[in-house]
């Protein structure tokens, strides 16, 4: 309640000067000492969304030193149904320094009373739906701003008809009582680094896994996202006159998909952003932008998450040496919890970015940490939320209130002005300028980061990096800068050690593609190179899994698992075995085995018998290749050492030994003897043949009818006679 009482007597003391402005002869003349509007109007809510707002076009200079003239340029809309005439701009401007970044959020949230009036404005007439912009200037001299501090003062523009203020916006006067501007930061600058994501949109739901080729032409093309933030690390570099001024962490398989693009104009940004680590430096993430927080909940081992980061990217494309080590960046919805950074390191990524979480209990730190897990420290960058979320508005193209609201508290009158890019950057040199002169013995080394889905103005960037490398309290430093800073003795807030996010894929989805990629990669083993089979499905494994597929329906994401599944499943049955029942009558012999190859690759395999029964002895296969869109015969030695039926299970294996094909199962009828009981049956059959033979002819020799010799005459004697 202490900290609120002067708070209390200000709006108070405005109050009665309200009252007293309302009673003949005691309004001051003067504007520069006319009294505050009064303390009821700062929470009137009768301005309604559907009320005139107020919007800042422009305001320069950005920093204002002695003798600058204060120029603003207001949008007045007026989306009523009714007239306004006869309205006023008033211009008011505080003297009193806002030291302390809880005062700067109070100020715009609507805490507080309005300073002091010192330029009015009137409003032209403006018909229902009309607009009009109206230009105001204030010397800063006329402030009489005292002291030598560098600091943010209020200011504000309300339009009022009458008594009644119909709208608001809250900035900021940054004062620098130095003379001129544009020079060096001071030694007690703070460092600000600013880290941008390049990650594309979930891949097709279909299953075929290939990121929409009419969405990398219109991201390529000129004004599309992806040709955005080319320009955008160029004029950051003219602007802020030092590289690295804005930092990238790519998605890799965004780039190599570019890259095998028929379009010359998608694989031409492709090229330019695989240059990019010689402009600025170059973070690559883990291919596809794996959501590490849904594989950490659902428990993947360490095997499964290396594999997860490591896919293999389209056409062979390899990540440029010029880019540095890979990072973690879970997704930007909450901080991460403690099980995704162990996630994170268990999968070999020892840098990860925090978009919120850690935020040091009291102050403004450092954005580095050191993070302790059960699998490792991890060197965390710890970004500040308001400044990022002020920098993303600044940069933005066509920033309003319906995309990039000005208060966190919308019942606020601050609500009926409209955020713009001017507005932004005020709210950052206002921010930037408090913590460099809190810090201003220990330099702070902030960071901030965009969004996934950032699409960047190149000419709001190139404004807003000028007016902080040139405000004299931000030197604008590359990411590396602030990965190589030693973490300091810090107490902050700690991570939950696990909490789910909204938008996660489930545990029971993330774990059907991880043995989905498991089993791929195992039977892509078989290939003369494995990338022939696993290239094709990566996509489709890795989209569902994508931080970008959060955006999807439950019902889409569910369709894109199963498709990648089934993918998966169809490439394995392209290799089958054939065998029929047979029966073994000899001791050893061969079992011919058929292996078809329905793939476009050839593969190299091994075919094994494992029998349900001892008696059956297989003898080891050679590896066999078998060309593509082939079949092949594979004879299995064996031996029997008794008789019997065997149940044989016929698998086809990898080199290592890992089955790769569904396996059949056989009956096989050894009959180990018959072929050693044939034999002797034959050789008797034989031996009785030849026995038989011999007698036949033994007793062919002894009939009666068989000549002898003394019937033969003897050719000698006269007449043959015998």
């Amino acid at each position: 309640m202490t900290r609120r009482l002067p708070r209390v007597l200000a709006a108070s003391a405005a109050f009665a000067l309200g009252l007293l402005a309302l009673v003949p002869g005691t309004a001051a003349a003067d504007p520069t000492t006319s009294p505050a509007a009064p303390a009821a109007d700062t929470t009137d809510t009768g301005t309604t969304e559907s009320g005139p707002t107020l919007r800042l076009e422009s305001l320069s200079p950005t920093v204002a030193h002695p003798g600058d003239v204060l120029r603003l340029s207001v949008l007045v809309d007026n989306p009523t149904d009714t007239a306004i005439s006869g309205a006023v701009l008033d211009l008011g401007a505080g003297w009193k320094e806002l030291t302390t970044r809880s005062t700067l959020d109070d100020w715009v949230s609507g805490v507080g009373s309005r300073p002091t009036t010192q330029v009015t404005t009137d409003v032209p007439d403006l018909a229902p739906g009309a607009t009009t912009v109206v230009a105001l200037e204030l010397a800063v001299d006329r402030l009489s701003i005292n002291g030598n501090q560098r600091a943010p003062r209020s200011l504000s523009v309300t339009l009022r008809h009458g008594h009644e203020v119909r709208a608001e916006l809250r900035t900021f006067l940054l004062w620098d009582p130095t003379t001129g501007s544009g020079g060096a930061p001071d030694d007690d600058a703070v460092d600000l680094s600013i880290l941008a994501p390049v990650a594309g949109p979930v891949a097709d739901e279909t299953g075929t896994g290939t990121t929409d080729e009419s969405w990398l032409a219109d991201a390529t093309a000129p004004g599309g996202r992806l040709a955005q933030v080319l320009a955008a690390v160029d004029v950051a570099g003219q602007s802020a006159g030092a590289r690295g001024a804005l930092s990238l962490a790519v998605d890799p398989a965004l780039v190599a998909t570019a890259s095998t693009s028929p379009d010359t104009r998608v694989s031409a940004w492709a090229h330019a952003a695989s240059r990019l680590g010689d402009l600025t430096d170059v973070r690559p993430l883990p291919a596809f932008d794996p959501d590490l927080a849904a594989l950490a909940h659902a428990g993947t081992a360490q095997d499964a998450l290396r594999d997860a980061v490591s896919s293999t990217l389209p056409g062979g494309w390899e990540v440029p040496e010029s880019w540095g080590a890979p990072i973690a960046w879970p997704a930007d919805a909450q901080a991460p919890d403690l099980a995704t950074l162990t996630a994170a390191r268990a999968a070999g990524l020892a840098t990860a970015v925090l978009p919120a979480g850690l935020a040091p209990v009291w102050g403004t730190a450092t954005g580095r940490a050191d993070v302790d897990t059960p699998a490792g420290s991890i060197r965390a960058l710890v970004a500040d939320p308001v400044i990022s979320q002020a920098l993303t508005r600044a940069t933005s193209p066509a920033t309003t209130a319906s995309t990039m609201p000005t208060t966190t508290t919308p019942t606020d009158l601050t609500s009926t002005s409209q955020g713009s890019a001017a507005l932004a950057v005020q709210r950052l040199l206002a921010e930037t300028a408090v913590v460099s002169a809190q810090n201003a013995d220990d330099t702070t080394h902030l960071l901030a980061v965009l969004p996934r889905d950032w699409t960047p103005d190149p000419d709001a960037v190139s404004t807003t990096l000028h007016a902080l490398a040139t405000s004299g309290w931000v030197r604008l430093t590359p990411v590396s800068d602030l990965v190589a800073t030693t973490a300091p003795t810090v107490q902050r807030r700690p991570l939950d050690d696990s909490a789910a996010q909204t938008g996660e894929l489930s545990p029971q989805e993330v774990n059907r593609l991880t043995t989905a990629r498991t089993t791929l990669r195992r039977f892509a083993s078989i290939a003369t190179d494995p990338d022939d089979l696993t290239t094709p499905l990566t996509t489709a494994l890795a989209a569902p899994l994508s931080i970008a597929s959060r955006s999807q329906t439950p019902q889409a994401r569910a369709a894109a698992v199963t498709a990648a599944v089934d993918a998966v499943t169809a490439l394995e049955h392209k290799l089958s075995v054939a065998a029929t029942d047979a029966t073994l009558i000899s001791a050893r012999g061969d079992l011919p085995v058929i292996v078809s190859n329905d793939l476009d690759v050839d593969v190299t395999i091994r075919v094994a018998l494992r029998p349900d029964n001892p008696r059956l002895v297989v003898q080891p296969t050679d590896l066999t290749t078998v060309a593509a869109q082939s079949q092949s015969r594979v004879n299995v030695p064996v031996q029997a050492l008794s008789s019997g039926d065997v149940e044989v299970t016929v698998e086809v294996l990898t080199a290592s030994g890992t089955p790769v094909a569904a396996p059949i199962t056989l009956q096989l009828a050894v009959r180990a003897g018959w072929e050693t009981v044939g034999t002797a049956v034959a050789a008797g059959l034989v031996a009785l043949l030849l026995v038989v033979g011999i007698v036949r002819t033994i007793r062919r020799g002894r009939s009666p009818r068989r000549a002898v010799d003394t019937d033969i005459p003897d050719p000698l004697l006269p007449g043959g006679a015998p």
